[in-house]
């Protein structure tokens, strides 16, 4: 019985292991496809927005780079959602909703970052 026991342990902490490699493994290469897709799309997005900051309701250029950047990826756009606010929808069937949020004011501070 107990030998049925230690074997049993020794299967499960041997899936376990494999799980965890193929989770490193998987987050590894995501880490790479987040990395690779910065460096080609998102650094451009990046320096703009840091270079152009734009106060709180005053957003009208970034809403709008941000509204075009969205549309190129698929996305259903609505402007001027209480004045410089975007909703952008990706419908893509039946499933899960996602939903994010995120504000796009600048603050009026000096940038110490050299952008």
């Amino acid at each position: 019985m107990l030998r049925k026991k230690v074997a049993w342990s020794q299967r499960v902490c041997g899936l376990l292991l494999t799980i965890a490699l193929a989770t490193t493994a998987t987050a590894d290469t995501l880490s790479e496809a987040i990395a690779a897709d910065y460096a080609t799309t998102l650094e451009d997005l990046f320096v703009h927005f840091h270079q152009n900051p734009e106060l709180s309701h005053l957003e009208f250029e970034t809403a709008k780079r941000l509204a075009t950047e969205l549309r190129s990826l698929g996305y259903d756009v609505t402007e001027g959602i209480g004045g410089t606010g975007i909703v952008a929808v990706l419908a893509n069937g039946n499933g899960p909703t996602v939903m994010l949020r995120a504000d796009m004011d600048g603050l009026p501070v000096e940038e110490k970052s050299g952008l």
